[in-house]
């Protein structure tokens, strides 16, 4: 069992100290929790660092704040007395690869961040954020490390293409870029499906090596669920054959709320109506609509 040590507790976050063994191990993983998690003692990486005999250093964000309630002096005067004279690796995904590449360079860290995005920075344009004030300095003027980091994510995804070049590329130019096309912005739960994500991480932990593996092909659900989204405006039937294959091979609610609401859009009533009782009849959870979906048919009249 680990041993915990709290290290900061405050009102915007949370920075734990777990250790794998009875002795402090050489290497240490600073992991992030992602844009959904809290305040908490362990998230997102920990089991992982844990069951490899790494210790962890966990940083928790207080919820919706995307970590702007975290100073990078804050964060270094906390963890640097940690993770001296150790192999340091940050890692993260989403909200907490942003972090991992963030807060890494105040630490000197190898960073290892998947997907890395803030949905609060301002050149995305989102418009749920746009209240949220943005407190971290630009990537490209915070502390950088000396070793460049390892980027995992999916070109295809817009506006994941669109922070790695705009946010992480000026910041490091020589950032190894791991592409996988059609992999989704969940690319570490792609990589899991794919059972290659254990490998993958290890691999670059332990022997700073990105192994090889095989992508994201046809026979995978995530491949044909990412193609449809690229299509979904300039060709719509395309978009939705590749939901029906995305649902043949693995149901998912993301894959039939984007096929009810591109039928809905292409006014093939009939073929939605079938959908929905189908849906309805399985009794499978995921073969429901997100809210969203549920009041764009509501207001169509396709829902009672």
């Amino acid at each position: 069992m680990s041993k915990k040590q709290i290290l900061v507790d405050h009102a915007d976050y949370r920075i734990t100290l777990l250790q794998a063994g009875d002795r402090p191990a050489d290497r240490v993983i600073v992991s992030f929790g992602g844009q959904p998690s809290d305040l908490s003692d362990v998230g997102f990486g920990s089991q992982f660092a844990l069951e490899n005999g790494w210790d962890n250093v966990f940083v928790a964000q207080r919820h919706g704040t995307q970590y702007q309630g975290l100073p990078l002096e804050a964060f270094r005067d906390a963890v640097r007395p940690v993770v001296a004279g150790r192999d340091c690796v940050t890692y993260g995904a989403s909200l907490g690869g942003y972090c991992a590449l963030y807060y890494g360079g105040a630490i000197d860290a190898r960073i290892l961040a998947a997907a890395p995005m803030l949905p609060a920075w301002k050149p995305l344009k989102i418009r749920r954020y746009a209240d949220l004030p943005v407190t971290h300095r630009p990537l490209s003027e915070a502390p950088r490390a000396r070793r460049a980091p390892v980027v995992i994510f999916d070109p295809e995804r817009v506006p994941d293409q669109f922070l790695v070049t705009h946010m992480v590329q000026p910041a490091y130019p020589q950032a190894r870029l791991v592409r996988i096309p059609f992999a989704g912005h969940t690319v570490l739960m792609t990589l899991a499906e794919l059972r290659c994500l254990k490998p993958l991480i290890k691999g670059i932990v332990e022997r700073d090596e990105i192994i090889a593996f095989d992508p994201p092909s046809p026979r995978h659900s995530v491949w044909h669920l990412e193609n449809a989204r690229k299509q979904m405006r300039a060709d719509r039937d395309r978009a939705i054959r590749h939901l029906r294959a995305s649902l043949e091979i693995k149901p998912t609610k993301q894959a039939f709320s984007m096929l009810a609401s591109a039928l809905l859009g292409e006014s093939r009533t009939d073929e939605l109506r079938r959908l929905l009782a189908e849906g309805s009849a399985s009794g499978n959870k995921l073969l429901v609509p997100v809210p969203a979906v549920q009041r764009q048919l509501a207001a169509a009249g396709l829902l009672a």
